[in-house]
């Protein structure tokens, strides 16, 4: 096993590391969800966030690891901040530098390594975003590229910091302004009151029926849905989160749902999902919109025909419930989030939907909750519960709310509460 070289500027490097105050704090969702991102894109059993100390890598953000840390002297990671370049390990069995390496012949048996150096404010590399698997794998040069925008992400929250903290610090001093705050917060509660007003009605037709309920989180967010006509056999559900909280995130999540439901994009076919999430990512990159992206999932129903085609771009999976035969179906793999990426493409899936089934879409603020015993409902919980609630005649929209409050044991909830039920007849 050879050890990294060593890096001429390493005091430097860790005074910059540590003055980021990041080392052994707790995980935040900004860096869990890009570290969720990757390993989801690239479809490896392990993604994470390490920072590198003089003498350890700590996890900042992981997926699919226990470890809360190991040695700098074992890991991959003190190799890649060594470089100004991405370390691509094919096989670490054929590699000289790794063939010994404990990581490699015992427990997480490393096979394939793939790290990306992040720099920190003043510009040197303090910890990098990783990918593993225990199966040998190549990344191609369109992977490199998304690998390196993903970075990029990475870097930004690194940067951020300081201002962050800097934000922290002028809030609590603005406490003190009890006139001011009474003021923003009434502010804040119209732009609230402004997002939910553009929602649309709930909905009945002859071929399907359309409920939902939607609660703010304690901060503004950027969650919306909607849903139209295109022609008298088709019509359009969609839901999008922009990442972070506050008045940006709305604002962008009110832009774009405006474009959605007035038809405003250029030259794109809205009866085409990925056609459309196409021209979003064209048209909101992140760094024209405060560096924020957002995720979607936008489908087409054909009354006629009842295909549904759809197409997700970094949102999780919507579940289509058959209440005649008591499956459950999860419908769309995550893909790339909108706006982070140039060349991010996008693809159609499409299912016969049959009578009496129900498509649930939803944003991570349903599923993403803990309970007061730290228990995480997740997921396939959600799954279960709707599955649970196919018999019930009214009101599920509500009672799946009602359940998830419950579960956190709290009113409100840490991130908006968005779902939207279509009850195909």
């Amino acid at each position: 096993m050879l050890l990294a070289p060593v890096i001429e500027t390493e005091k430097e490097r860790l005074q910059e590391l540590r003055s980021l105050n990041l080392l052994d704090t707790p995980p935040e969702e900004r860096f869990d969800r890009l570290v969720r991102l990757a390993r989801s894109i690239f479809k490896v059993p392990v993604a994470y966030i390490a920072l590198v100390d003089s003498e350890r890598q700590w996890f900042k953000a992981k997926c699919g690891i226990a470890a809360s840390e190991t040695g700098r002297d074992v890991s991959f990671c003190s190799h890649t901040v060594a470089r100004n370049k991405p370390l691509i390990i094919d096989d670490a069995l054929e590699d000289k530098r790794f063939v010994d390496n404990p990581l490699v012949t015992g427990e997480p048996f490393v096979r394939f390594y793939a790290g990306y150096p992040l720099k920190g404010p003043d510009g040197n590399n303090i910890g990098t975003l990783c990918l593993v698997d225990s199966k040998p794998r190549k990344m191609s040069e369109h992977e490199l590229s998304i690998f390196r925008d993903l970075a990029v992400a990475v870097e930004h929250e690194l940067q951020m910091v300081d201002v962050i903290e800097t934000q922290r610090e002028l809030l609590v001093a603005r406490q003190e302004l009890d006139r001011a705050q009474e003021q923003i917060e009434g502010e804040l509660l119209k732009a609230a009151r402004y997002v939910h007003e553009q929602i649309p009605e709930k909905l009945k037709t002859d071929h399907f029926d359309v409920d939902w309920a939607f609660q703010a989180s304690n901060m503004l967010g950027g969650d919306l849905f909607g849903y139209f006509p295109l022609s008298e056999d088709e019509w359009a559900f969609y839901l999008l989160d922009v990442a972070g909280h506050g008045v940006g995130s709305s604002l962008l999540a009110v832009t774009v749902h405006h474009e959605l439901q007035n038809r405003t994009l250029k030259d794109t076919d809205y009866s085409n999902p990925a056609d459309v999430l196409m021209s979003l990512n064209r048209a909101f990159p992140m760094e024209q919109h405060q560096n924020k992206f957002f995720t979607i999932w936008y489908g087409i129903y054909n009354t006629k025909s009842r295909e549904l085609t759809y197409s997700s771009g970094g949102h999780h999976p919507s579940i289509l419930t058959a209440c005649g035969s008591g499956e459950s179906h999860s419908l769309g793999e995550p893909g790339f989030v909108i706006g982070m990426s140039e060349v991010a493409e996008y693809s159609n899936s499409s299912v016969q939907v049959p009578p009496d089934s129900r498509l649930y879409v939803f944003s991570d603020g349903v599923y993403e909750v803990h309970s007061k015993q730290d228990e995480f409902l997740g997921y396939e919980g959600l799954q279960k519960n709707l599955l649970q609630a196919c018999p019930i005649t009214a009101d599920r929209v509500n009672l799946v709310l009602d359940y998830v409050t419950d579960w956190a044991g709290e009113p409100s909830l840490d991130d908006d509460f968005s779902l939207l039920e279509v009850s195909f007849k």
